[in-house]
């Protein structure tokens, strides 16, 4: 009895450890989960050797990380994994754009950080980040996304084109005043001059530049040498909403979408178009950011509203695929955006209408999708990701804008190359002008953005602003109330074009 008693003792106990072992396996088995971006390929190469494995090591976890194309596909892809009953994404880059696409009544994409974290560490976290990039990421009262950078746009030039346009722009003034009397009937604003400060331009100002460049030859050549973005996505559309803040206007002139303020954006840029000031490569090509630096690399832009990537790409900067695209870094100069006005003046040679330096702040944030299978994992990669070692070493490499407290109290600490200080004092300055100005943060603001890119094609591109040729306000605005307003059916949801 003794016999079988040992037997069974050995068995049983060997049939626990053998249970142990294979809890334990279980137990030990590496967590995985998705990390969802959309990065440049310098920028993602960057963060898959900088911040992802040193992640994994910490906590013992493996990171897969897929990319998305355009914003729209983030919602897709959050879809698709809910239907499928399958859950891996546990953290996705998202726009701020699509922050409220994300979050809208029926969608349930998305878990506030109030949900998973206590609420203590929630309030110390949060007093960490600047405090619009937390409001920006904050609905219904809780957090569902923490800040990434904020972006704004500035105005970037060569400062030896700009000195070289002061000194010889009225050379080409006759011309200058009787092409803008087709355009508003008067001319040249009354008193104008030209300031040497392109932080104290407005929208004259811009034109008179531009059309210095676009009539004098360099290396031989005749062209316009100032754009923007022209790309079909949102980066585009984000710079069409600043020139309508420019023009003084509220959220709710955004989403009309036909006020003064919109059709004195669309008018300036017909006004542009007509004159041959943008350069065409904007809509061809057509140009994102790269296009634009390419552009400038090779003496075809000397003026672009940019933001602060763009500007470390451009000058040079600390990650080796950032060589610069100028001979010489040290001609990029920064300004504010210019004050907005409107085309047309008075019978005094004044603007009808005076706007504002005002544009708008966007940026990036780090969601925790709803289903995430380890969320607490998830939190901690977003703190990790934005911690101060990790967040200033990017903002360092790439230009990022910042937005931790500890950075942005010392940018003189952080920053000590003079290049880099300029750059984001610039933009500090354009930011402290914007105040709260951000694109409309309602679900609704995605299909007006399409809607914009539309018009901006239909009206600017295809030139379709007046007839016989002639820029005309009213023609403008009917084009918008025919076509491009939110209450004509068939606009809304419509997509881009392909």
């Amino acid at each position: 009895m003794n016999k079988y008693f040992k037997i069974s003792t050995i068995l049983l106990v060997t049939l626990i450890m053998l249970l142990f072992l294979g809890n334990f396996g279980s137990a030990a088995e590496q967590k995985e989960f998705t990390l969802v971006i959309r990065m440049m390929d310098s920028q993602d190469k960057w963060f898959k050797e900088n911040i992802v494995p040193q992640f994994e090591e910490k906590f013992d976890v493996k990171l897969k990380v897929i990319s998305f194309d355009t914003m729209w596909d983030i919602e897709k892809m959050l879809k698709m994994e809910k239907d499928s009953g399958k859950f891996n994404i546990g953290l996705v880059k998202t726009p701020l754009e699509m922050t409220r696409v994300l979050t809208a009544p029926g969608k349930d994409f998305l878990q506030p950080y109030d949900d998973i974290m206590k609420v203590d560490e929630l309030i110390s976290l949060k007093k960490e980040y600047n405090y619009l990039a937390i409001k920006m990421g904050t609905i219904d009262g809780k957090l569902y996304y923490l800040p990434r950078k904020l972006e704004t746009r500035v105005m970037i030039y060569l400062k030896p084109k700009v000195e070289e346009a002061v000194a010889n722009w009225k050379n080409f003034e006759a011309e200058i005043a009787t092409s803008l009397k087709e355009a508003n009937g008067y001319g040249l604003p009354a008193g104008y001059t030209l300031e040497a400060d392109p932080n104290e331009w407005d929208y004259y100002d811009v034109f008179v530049v531009s059309y210095y460049w676009a009539n004098t030859p360099y290396f031989g050549i005749k062209m316009p040498r100032m754009a923007h973005r022209g790309k079909r996505y949102g980066g585009t559309v984000q710079g069409l909403v600043d020139r309508v803040y420019n023009m003084d206007a509220t959220q709710d002139d955004i989403l009309k979408m036909n006020t003064d303020p919109v059709v004195d954006m669309f008018e300036w840029e017909a006004v542009y178009r007509k004159y041959n000031l943008y350069n065409e490569g904007m809509w061809v090509d057509p140009w994102s950011g790269g296009g634009i630096w390419n552009a400038m690399k090779d003496g075809k832009v000397f003026l672009a509203m940019m933001h602060q990537i763009d500007c470390f790409f451009i000058h040079g900067g600390t990650h080796p695929t950032m060589q610069g695209y100028l001979v010489n870094p040290e001609d990029l100069g920064e300004a504010v955006m210019p004050l907005g006005v409107s085309v047309e003046l008075d019978a005094d040679g004044k603007p009808v209408r005076v706007g504002s330096k005002k544009a708008s702040t966007g940026g990036w944030w780090w969601s925790i999708s709803k289903n995430a299978p380890y969320p607490e994992l998830s939190v901690e990669l977003a703190k990790w990701i934005t911690n101060y070692e990790n967040h200033l070493a990017e903002c360092k490499t790439f230009g990022m804008m910042p937005v931790r407290k500890d950075i942005l109290d010392n940018l003189g600490e952080a920053f000590p190359e003079g290049w880099m200080g300029e750059v984001f004092a610039t933009s500090i300055n354009q930011l402290k002008l914007n105040g709260e100005n951000t694109v409309p943060l309602i679900a609704e603001y995605s299909d007006m953005g399409k809607n914009y890119l539309a018009a901006w094609y239909d009206i600017i591109v295809d030139e379709n602003y007046g007839e016989a040729g002639q820029v005309d306000r009213g023609y403008i605005k009917k084009v918008l109330d025919e076509k491009y307003v939110p209450e004509q059916k068939g606009i809304l949801g419509a997509g881009y074009p392909e």
